[in-house]
């Protein structure tokens, strides 16, 4: 198949949906297919260009968003999109965004009369303090955005999410389509402890200061108000307390960064907490490796990428209740889960004093993410565009068996319509013809003349005209 995967976000952005897209990509090219990924670009551009080559790499032109910075959008429909994708013979479409990429998708689909899958990656209703800064909250409410969300993901041919959590929240919503139910995968390679040195780790460590007696609470990802990283450093004096050779290591960057160092600074604890700023893509699994557990206490993830990361590379994690991580995690055997932020600290403790019970932690997590490869990924994922690819052959058959069809008013519908005696020969020879292929294929209404259907059709058109153009003389007042 050739695919078009369309969105607003790729490298260089490090997020789960970027990881996703990249892993996908290169399994579906794994399996024969040709994958080709369209983005808006990162600086201001007039044309489309590609920007890489594997996978191949798109960049649409963008502007600033005035609503949301720092992001960037685009118009929702563009020529010179629906040529490329034409000229590479797309046979499917899958966006990967609501927005104005997603709706690029969808237009670009519609004009090439091509299936679309959409992900849906992202609780909405918990970002929408973003728009303004939070200033239009009153206006942008997350029943608005659920409705927004709803209509949406009832345009596109089927929907893929990562969890139950998010196909229960979208069927709430009201959303008919059929909707897959299809992890993200990941390729844990990168990931695995045995790709470093001792050298690479420890100048690393040197780097931020950290001493070989301390251990590390690792917290990686997008540093945002959703991602409820304030809640660990609140835990910190605490942790410390009970820990006291622990320091808490934060990489990444995001809007919520500078709330965070002066949240740290008014508990006093800066020298308990690292901020790292961002990594590159390519060095993460290394960052992985300076952690001696992972934390999160995010509740709006729809699936969590960064914890296979971190059972990928070894390390215990420590994860807040939700339904998105219910059918990954069993609190006590390959991971801690907690329901108030005032658990951290105990389990922390228990974690970091009992090396053996660490040690069984991450040994089982490793069992638990092997499960979810990117090779199965693709493999469902493929599955999905199959079967939307049948559901709009079908939709597209039905849709043209009704065309010509008049969608008539009630006073058209008291008409009778008879054909004149002329005619009458030109429907028996139909009729004949029918009767004669029923009788070779044995098979009953399967052959419908299109001569006569479409006669009929133009039949009615010209009498409707012709009632119309009376009524319109019967009505016209009369000069006096």
């Amino acid at each position: 198949m050739n695919i078009a995967i369309i969105t607003d976000t790729y490298f260089p952005d490090i997020n789960g949906v970027t990881s996703s897209i990249y892993t996908l990509a290169l399994a579906l090219r794994k399996r024969g297919h040709r994958v080709y990924i369209f983005a808006i670009s990162n600086k201001t551009s007039t044309v489309v260009r590609r920007v890489s080559k594997n996978p191949p790499v798109f960049s649409i032109p963008s502007i600033p968003m005035l609503l949301v910075r720092p992001y960037r959008t685009t118009v929702p429909y563009s020529f010179r999109l629906v040529q490329i994708l034409k000229r590479l013979k797309i046979d499917i479409i899958h966006t990967q965004t609501e927005f104005s990429m997603g709706l690029m998708g969808l237009s670009s689909s519609m004009t090439l009369h091509l299936p679309i899958v959409h992900t849906y990656h992202t609780m909405l209703e918990d970002y929408t303090h973003y728009i303004l800064g939070g200033k239009v909250t009153k206006i942008i409410t997350p029943e608005k955005v659920r409705w927004y969300s709803k209509v949406f993901c009832n345009s596109p041919t089927g929907l893929i999410v990562p969890t139950e959590k998010v196909k229960n929240a979208l069927r709430e919503y009201g959303v008919t389509k059929p909707i897959y139910v299809i992890p993200t995968g990941i390729d844990v390679s990168p990931f695995n402890p045995s790709n470093f040195k001792k050298e690479e780790i420890d100048g690393l460590r040197k780097k931020f200061g950290i001493r070989d007696d301390e251990k590390i609470l690792l917290s990686l990802g997008r540093v945002a108000k959703e991602k409820s990283i304030d809640l660990i450093i609140d835990q910190v004096p605490k942790i410390c307390e009970l820990s006291p050779n622990v320091r808490v290591l934060i990489v990444g960057d995001g809007p919520a960064l500078e709330d965070l160092k002066k949240q740290a600074a008014d508990l006093h604890v800066s020298d308990k907490v690292i901020f790292a700023g961002s990594a590159p893509y390519a060095e993460i699994g290394k960052y992985y490796q300076l952690g001696d557990a992972f934390i999160s206490c995010s509740t709006s993830e729809t699936q969590g990428l960064t914890y296979y990361e971190a059972m990928a590379a070894g390390l215990p994690v420590i994860a807040r209740k939700d339904d998105a991580v219910n059918d990954l995690f069993k609190d006590g055997e390959n991971a801690r889960l907690f329901k108030d932020e005032s658990e951290i600290a105990g389990i922390v403790s228990e974690i970091f004093k009992d090396s053996a019970t660490a040690a069984r932690y991450s040994e089982n997590a490793g069992k638990t993410v092997a499960t979810f490869s990117a090779e199965t990924f693709a493999g469902r994922v493929e599955e999905a565009y199959m079967n939307a690819i049948s559901r709009h052959v079908r939709e597209k058959a039905i849709r043209r068996s009704n065309v010509g069809k008049l969608h008539l008013s009630n006073k058209y519908k008291e008409v009778k319509l008879v054909p004149p005696e002329e005619d009458k020969h030109f429907l028996e020879k139909e009729e004949q013809k029918e009767e004669e292929a029923i009788k070779k294929t044995g098979v009953k209404d399967a052959v419908v003349g299109s001569a006569r259907k479409a006669y009929h059709t133009a039949y009615r058109y010209a009498s409707l005209v012709r009632i119309g153009k009376k009524a319109a003389r019967k009505d016209k007042p009369k000069d006096k």
